[in-house]
């Protein structure tokens, strides 16, 4: 695979994946406080729910207390739901971002070890070079030396003390 390909992933089933805790806390009064304003009209007879989180939702009428409580276990349940998703895709993007420096880096590595690799073969090449020159060498210097040895042997050997003391003696 080149770094122009692109891999696969494999899906990890909800069943089988990790929880894992946010790192932030986010104030549920702080939060729908904040945007109430977008979530119930300000001229509406039911701000006194102002702490619901989807008053819009419930009607205006004769409810039970049970039944606003359901409905308030139901909005926190949901907005804890929907927390959820929001982490487990910041989790999921963060995890991509994770995957692709590692597999980045893994590319780099691969190409510095391919380089080296071209290397080390261009310096082996070059050592088995020399050493075929020097073999080839050696051979050459044993043949010259056997034909010399020959040559030595088929010589008559002649006085040598009369060869050393040189013809005035």
């Amino acid at each position: 695979m080149y770094p122009a390909e692109i891999a696969s992933f494999p899906y990890l089933s909800p069943a089988s994946a990790v929880s894992f805790k946010t790192h932030y806390h986010v104030d549920t009064n702080d939060f729908f406080l904040q945007y109430n304003s977008l979530l119930v009209p300000q001229a509406t007879s039911y701000q006194h729910v102002a702490h619901l989180p989807h008053e819009t939702n419930l009607p205006v009428g004769n409810k039970s207390n049970s039944d606003e409580s359901d409905d308030y276990q139901r909005s926190l349940a949901e907005e804890r739901r929907r927390r959820r998703m929001i982490s487990n895709r910041e989790s999921a993007r963060r995890s991509r971002m994770r995957k692709q420096k590692q597999l980045s880096e893994l590319w780099a590595q691969v190409v510095h070890l391919r380089s080296t690799n071209r290397q080390l073969l261009d310096q082996l090449n070059h050592v088995i070079r020399d050493c075929d020159r020097v073999t080839h060498e050696n051979c050459q210097l044993r043949d010259e030396q056997a034909k010399l040895q020959k040559q030595l042997e088929k010589t008559p050997v002649e006085n040598t003390e009369s060869t050393f003391m040189g013809p005035d003696n």
